[in-house]
């Protein structure tokens, strides 16, 4: 059974987390992720039910952070195609303007 002091720093943690996720600081995010995951991995099998409904509300928030992340990468993916395409159309401006 781990301490309560220890599933407070997880929560805590992961707040921070999700804090972080939400203005868009994923360097952060990743970096208390980082923090966080050896106190999960030291986590023991048996868990008292109000650590446990923590660590379910651990994994709902994990799982809303993956889906924003998933997002922020494919809306930077779109928005760098669009700057390299433009950078190509600059490119072949400067050619042709130089005839």
């Amino acid at each position: 059974m781990q301490a309560p002091a220890d599933i407070d720093r997880i929560w805590q943690i992961t707040k921070a987390i999700e804090q972080a996720a939400a203005v868009g600081e994923w360097e952060q995010a990743s970096q208390l992720a980082s923090e966080r995951s050896p106190l999960l991995m030291s986590l023991g099998a048996t868990q008292t039910p109000a650590a446990l409904d923590v660590l379910k509300q651990v994994h709902a928030i994990d799982a809303q952070i993956a889906q924003a992340a998933h997002n922020a990468r494919n809306e930077l993916t779109t928005e760098y195609q669009a700057a390299m395409q433009a950078t190509r159309n600059a490119n072949l401006y400067q050619r042709v303007a130089q005839f």
